[in-house]
């Protein structure tokens, strides 16, 4: 794969020229409705998607899910609308949870026409095995957060939170919010990143050597060689400050962030 970097164009410009439909992954817009204009971002983002067969939703598409109950006190609604408005019109969407909506379970499924996908996921993009996830089981430096990981990803954990009432699991999710800020201005910006030798240990379990995940709000291509294979690794933006969203064709993936666009060219096979 040659790797080369451009001035970004518009979506609405990218989809007129792609004359077969591509796939579209997207994570870490944390919406919630005390950020409208990032949800503006994401309506008109959506609503700007043509000759799209498949959008990859890799987690935190809400800053946080309080279970499948609550998608209306959260003002959540108008983020469901918008997805099964795209699934009706003929795209598959998929969705990996990430560690702000972990809870999201069937009914959300069901209301959206989501297919929920598990952390990690291998899916065949066009020609390429591709090794799909959220991206903070890589981040193994990071103690304190696999320690969280862990607690809420366990299932009985899920249950007896679920049980409580939506006053409650808010209160417990405010006070999540509020010490994982704190905790964020003490860490190093190395620690929340990804551990390389989890990378290629991933890797390896998964017999791949294309991985695209998000979480680390640092987007970018990665590339290297080890035993004589090539390993690229694609990071997803956070929408804070825009859209950012990568578009998977039949010969190329194209990263877009903020004010460039970063390719993998490949030949077709």
């Amino acid at each position: 794969m040659n790797h080369k970097k451009t001035p970004l164009p518009t979506m609405r410009s990218q989809s007129k020229m792609t004359t077969e439909p591509s796939i579209i992954l997207i994570s870490d817009l944390h919406l919630t409705p005390q950020s409208p204009a990032i949800f503006h971002h994401f309506d008109k983002f959506i609503n700007s998607l043509r000759n799209i067969s498949h959008l990859y939703i890799l987690g935190d598409l809400f800053e946080y899910w309080l279970g499948d109950d609550t998608a209306r006190e959260l003002g959540h609604l108008p983020v469901e609308n918008i997805l099964q408005d795209l699934a009706t019109r003929g795209t598959k969407i998929y969705f990996i949870p990430g560690n702000r909506d972990f809870l999201i379970g069937s009914d959300f499924a069901f209301r959206t026409g989501v297919s929920i996908l598990n952390d990690a996921s291998v899916h065949r993009l066009f020609q390429s095995c591709v090794l799909l996830l959220h991206g903070d089981s890589l981040c193994t430096d990071d103690h304190e957060h696999q320690t969280f990981r862990s607690l809420v990803n366990n299932s009985d954990w899920q249950l007896n939170f679920l049980k409580k009432s939506i006053g409650e699991r808010e209160a417990i999710a405010q006070s999540i919010r509020f010490q994982s800020n704190i905790d964020k201005r003490y860490k190093s910006s190395e620690i929340m990143d990804v551990n390389q030798s989890t990378v290629m240990t991933t890797f390896e379990l998964t017999g791949t050597t294309l991985m695209i995940h998000g979480h680390t709000h640092r987007p970018g291509i990665h590339q290297w060689i080890s035993n004589g294979k090539q390993f690229s690794r694609i990071v997803l933006g956070d929408w804070s400050s825009g859209a950012s969203w990568i578009e998977f064709s039949k010969s190329q993936l194209t990263l877009h962030y903020k004010q460039v666009s970063e390719s993998l060219l490949y030949d077709e096979t």
